[in-house]
């Protein structure tokens, strides 16, 4: 079985994650990148269970977003954003990829893409998906 292994900047946060991500995909939707300081954010999608967090000295914080529910979880110690969950993906995490030490898969889509900024276009050949929820084909 795969695992996959990563770190807050300041590594008093690490994580394992078990088996395959279920995607990788580019996010470029607002929150993501407020919360991240970036143009967009990779993601990739395990199911809860895959994840184990060591943390000893207690420094995985949590923000949840009063509109949509979701959560983020962070060091407080460095400020490294690590993990996004919502109801909308019950049951899964997603990982913030730049924070894993191997990448545990290539992006396979753009979601949220109709809300990239115009000073961080896309410009691959991914598959785009945009609307209300993210989903749409474009």
């Amino acid at each position: 079985m795969t695992v996959t292994t990563g770190s807050c900047l300041c590594g008093d946060v690490r994580l394992e994650l078990r088996g395959e991500p279920r995607f990788v995909a580019h996010c470029h939707c607002a929150n993501c990148r407020k919360a991240h300081g970036a143009g967009f954010v990779t993601f990739a999608g395990y199911a809860e269970e895959a994840l184990s967090i060591v943390d000893p000295c207690g420094r995985l914080a949590c923000f949840t977003q009063s509109d949509t529910g979701s959560t983020r979880r962070f060091c407080s110690r460095c400020g490294t954003q690590l993990l996004f969950a919502g109801e909308r993906w019950a049951g899964e995490v997603h990982v913030a990829v730049a924070a894993l030490d191997a990448v545990p898969g290539m992006p396979t889509v753009h979601a949220y893409a109709d809300r990239a900024p115009q000073w961080c276009p896309i410009t691959d050949e991914l598959p785009q998906y945009g609307g209300p929820e993210g989903n749409a084909p474009l």
